[in-house]
């Protein structure tokens, strides 16, 4: 098992150094995605479970509810407590062909200092890696350069990137698909609340929990068709809302099923930042895929 003892950026050692947790404060919203799964299916598991057991075949949906919420909370919580993809970084300074540039301004010309540019770049070996050559951004959340950046997530209180994409993934399948169930068993409930002779209350919560999931489905349901076209074309967030592979071919694309089986099949890579990984073994990209 991995085990930190530097901090990278917010990133910070946490449970004894057993991981690497983003310390965002209030932006860390898992505990409330948490509670926003586990209340309202409390709520169905006590008044509206009763009902369907009672059902051919009823006593099957509390078991499947069940394992589909289940599964959706390990993989938010995996996705939060899983280091994103982060690389050691740092920053240079490049001088440009001219220290001073004259510039009008009012009428007037002045001198004005050129200070430089800045980049970024990944240090190893005695040499310096382009941030792009991992696909790679400093998120502006926690300060932190993230290999297959996609981004960050309040939602999960961690960035999202080549280590927990795919818990992250996982996690917007199962909650879209509890919020399915709950759904439709609450919205039979409340279309045969006569017929069933349930109680007022059984069938007042089984109104408002169909109207709740059906929120999450169309929010969540959203989200996870958005990612999964993502990987379908090995492409991230953060790629597509630049437009990075817009006009030009992505040369990580390699078609939906081999795409499908890198992001789904491949074991996820270890972490370059904990303490049994910082030696000169650790292994870089293929520059062949820039």
């Amino acid at each position: 098992m991995a085990v930190y003892s530097e901090a990278y950026g917010k990133h910070k050692p946490a449970c004894s150094g057993a991981c690497l947790l983003a310390d965002v404060g209030s932006l860390n919203l898992m505990p409330l995605s948490a509670g926003l799964i586990i209340v309202p299916c409390a709520f169905w598991f006590g008044l509206c479970a009763p009902e369907l057991v009672t059902l051919p075949m009823g006593g099957l949906a509390p078991v499947i509810v069940a394992l589909t919420m289940l599964t959706s909370l390990s993989a938010l919580t995996l996705a939060w407590v899983t280091e994103p993809g982060i690389l050691p970084h740092m920053r240079l300074e490049e001088e440009k062909e001219r220290d001073n540039e004259e510039e009008e301004a009012d009428g007037e010309t002045t001198l004005k200092r050129n200070k430089g540019k800045r980049r970024f770049v990944v240090p190893w070996n005695g040499q310096h890696y382009p941030l792009s050559l991992f696909r790679a951004k400093i998120c502006r959340e926690t300060g932190a350069a993230v290999e297959r950046f996609d981004h960050f997530c309040p939602w999960v209180g961690n960035v999202v990137g080549v280590r927990n994409h795919r818990y992250f993934v996982i996690f917007t399948i199962f909650t879209s698909a509890v919020a399915l169930e709950v759904f439709v068993s609450s919205m039979y409930l409340g279309a045969s609340a006569h017929k069933l002779n349930l109680k007022p209350s059984a069938r007042v919560v089984s109104l408002v929990l169909a109207t709740y999931t059906a929120i999450i489905m169309l929010a969540v349901g959203g989200l996870m068709c958005y990612h999964l076209d993502l990987v379908a074309n090995n492409e991230s967030t953060n790629e597509r809302l630049k437009g990075v592979w817009g006009y030009r071919r992505n040369p990580y694309n390699k078609g939906v099923i081999a795409n499908c089986h890198e992001f789904w099949c491949k074991p996820t890579r270890r972490s370059y930042v904990s303490d049994d990984s910082k030696g000169p073994d650790v292994p870089m990209p293929l520059l062949s895929n820039v």
